[in-house]
């Protein structure tokens, strides 16, 4: 249960470690001698003594003022965090952090443990956030399960799914103590729910934990079960007053998040934003082109002009964004969480509540840019989930251009390479590599740099893109040289 959405073990990843500083000295680290001092308000302490109180007390002024002040932090936080220079990062690396920590059983035991390991979790649950906006504050991670024994229940049973899943490749494995901390949970959230108290009922606390599972049944592919906990979760926002009584919280963005990412990957209706008297937010003015501007108009095909109307603004919103994120990454610039979020929120239910004729341009197109913002806003790093629905639509889209006059080579090209990055495992697909190698050869692709300059001339983020991608064209080229 992906901790608020698709995110559930963030919260737990950004524990921060305490340091029991009791009988610390302040400077060495070491333990330091206990002293007494006595005196009486009618005789002075020896010269020694005066001595000795004197240093400890420039010593406390010195640790006080050692640090910088809170003026001085926020700018190199944000260069710190502007300058990241990569957002992939191995899972090999994380399973080895993990293995550390926990040496041969995961369970009863998990809740007692610190993990140190948050810049690594962040940029596998959060890739462009880790790389392009402000760093949470603990706290707002860790609120939940600090205060929610359910909450905290749920959590441990996400981690061990997620561990036992993608780190150690054990999908039918039976996590006991997992199961019992799932049924611990579900007993607490349980009693809460048919307790007397209304506010506590549908309280954030609870909205989180309810949040939890569906984001944990998501990830496990229980469609069913993940849909079910968000229409109680839409029920438990109407008696709350409705999305708008949530804006500003990072609760309103996990669970956006999660319906999102359910109703990309099994083709359903989302459950928030669906209805005529809520409807979705605008897009981001920064977003919106003016008729001169050329940011979208330069991408060597004239297919934007021949768009629908809302597709095509959906087009050059999400284009814009991936340039001012190029753009931004480049001059070290960050972007505000929000800034993100909405963006997400616009483009991605718009495209939801589109409809066009199968085997159309258009619906290539709207499920190349709905593939493309799982990628981008959803997707935990180049993680998988297990569903079939989208990756077979998207299939039958992309096969379906080959029987279309005029189509653009270079769009099916960001297509597939969109598909292989967001939606395909290109080992197993063999129609997908074999695709990838006739596009490429018809766009005249020789080496990484074309490619790249093609995939960045639609829509491409390079923090990240470059990696993954490149993966996959060298794995053409080797596939090429055997055959």
């Amino acid at each position: 249960m992906p901790s608020r959405t698709s995110t559930i073990f963030g919260k737990w990843f950004e524990m921060p470690r305490r340091a029991d500083m009791a009988g610390l000295d302040g400077c060495s680290g070491k333990p330091s001698e206990i002293l007494f001092i006595s005196s009486s308000d009618i005789e002075k302490a020896d010269p020694t003594t005066r001595k000795l109180i004197r240093s400890h007390v420039m010593r406390g002024r010195k640790w006080k003022t050692s640090g910088p002040s809170k003026v001085q932090r926020v700018p190199i936080r944000r260069t710190m965090a502007a300058r990241t220079p990569a957002v992939q990062v191995q899972l090999q690396e994380l399973f080895d952090k993990y293995t550390q920590l926990v040496p041969g059983r995961v369970g009863s035991d998990f809740s007692c443990i610190d993990f140190p390991i948050s810049p690594v979790a962040s940029k596998v649950i959060f890739p462009l956030m880790a790389a392009i906006s402000f760093q949470r504050d603990n706290q707002g991670w860790l609120y939940l399960i600090d205060v929610d024994t359910a909450a905290l229940h749920i959590t441990i049973f996400a981690i061990e799914s997620f561990i036992d899943r993608i780190l150690r490749h054990q999908v039918n494995r039976v996590n006991l103590p997992a199961r019992l901390h799932f049924q611990e949970g579900l007993r607490l959230l349980r009693e809460r729910l048919l307790g007397d108290d209304d506010d506590t009922r549908i309280s954030d606390s609870t909205m989180g934990v309810v949040l939890k599972l569906a984001g944990a049944a998501h990830f496990d592919g229980d469609y069913a079960t993940a849909k079910h906990h968000m229409e109680g979760l839409r029920r438990m926002v109407d008696l709350r007053g409705g999305l708008d009584v949530f804006q500003g919280k990072y609760l309103l963005a996990e669970m956006l998040r999660c319906d999102l990412g359910i109703a990309i990957l099994n083709g359903s209706n989302p459950v928030f934003y669906c209805r005529p008297t809520e409807p979705v937010i605008n897009y981001p003015e920064r977003l919106l082109l003016a008729s001169n501007d050329k940011i979208c108009f330069d991408d060597n095909i004239d297919m934007i002009q021949n768009m629908d109307h809302d597709l095509a603004i959906a087009w050059q919103v999400i284009r814009r964004f991936c340039f001012m994120v190029n753009v931004g990454t480049q001059t070290q610039r960050l972007m505000a969480p929000e800034f993100v979020y909405e963006t997400m929120t616009a483009v991605i239910y718009r495209l939801l509540h589109m409809h066009f004729a199968n085997n159309s341009i258009a619906e290539a197109i709207r499920n190349g840019l709905l593939a493309f913002s799982y990628h981008i806003f959803l997707q935990w790093q180049d993680i998988k989930l297990p569903y079939d629905y989208f990756a077979t639509t998207y299939k039958d889209c992309i096969l379906g251009l080959k029987d279309i006059d005029g189509i653009s080579s270079q769009l099916v090209l960001w297509l597939l390479m969109t598909g292989a990055n967001a939606v395909f495992n290109i080992p197993n697909e063999a129609w997908l590599r074999d695709c990838l190698r006739e596009y490429t050869h018809k766009c005249q692709v020789k080496d990484w740099k074309e490619m790249r300059g093609i995939l960045k001339s639609l829509m491409w983020i390079e923090l990240l893109g470059e990696q993954p991608e490149k993966q996959i064209y060298n794995l053409l080229q080797l596939d090429h040289g055997k055959n």
